[in-house]
């Protein structure tokens, strides 16, 4: 759910030292649908700041993996 605890969780764990791996994954699914992109974009949660220094090459493969589709799905969102 957009307004849910589930995305704020998720974006936090972005500001950690050590993000888990698996959580690049996690956001790339969930920006497959409208409701995640819209989190994601949403100018008040800064996710895609948030997304952008973990797309850099000292990011483990599978987050900086999951942080570009994240950004690549939402690329696809229209102006809502």
């Amino acid at each position: 759910e957009e307004s849910g605890p589930g995305l704020a969780s998720l974006l936090e764990a972005l500001g950690e030292p050590r993000p888990p791996p698996e959580l690049g994954s996690l956001l790339c699914n969930l920006s497959q649908v409208r409701e995640g992109r819209r989190g994601i974009l949403d100018r008040s949660r800064l996710s895609v700041q948030r997304l952008l220094p973990h797309t850099q090459l000292g990011a483990p493969l599978d987050l900086r993996r999951g942080a570009v589709g994240a950004l690549r799905n939402c690329c696809f969102q229209h102006g809502e």
